[in-house]
């Protein structure tokens, strides 16, 4: 949207860098029983493609939680 803009520090909100963990249940594989819950741990940008892909294998998803991302690397001050 045009005229819109972003206060504040920008890396507080980088969500591309974060991990989504995804709880799901109820898929039909052979790898994993029908009746178990089991977690998949994917990038925030793959969470949507995902989560799109449970379905159509008979799952639902239970929970998603978003990791916290992982530190920063502090930038060397130059003397």
């Amino acid at each position: 949207m045009s005229g819109m803009s972003t206060t504040g520090a920008t890396s507080l909100s980088n969500y591309q860098s974060r991990t989504v963990v995804i709880e799901v249940t109820g898929v039909c594989r052979q790898d994993v029983m029908k009746t178990s819950n089991y977690t998949v741990k994917v990038p925030y940008g793959r969470m949507s493609q995902t989560m799109q892909s449970i379905n159509p294998m008979g799952g639902k998803v239970v929970n998603v939680t978003i990791l916290p991302a992982p530190p920063q690397k502090a930038e060397e001050s130059e003397s």
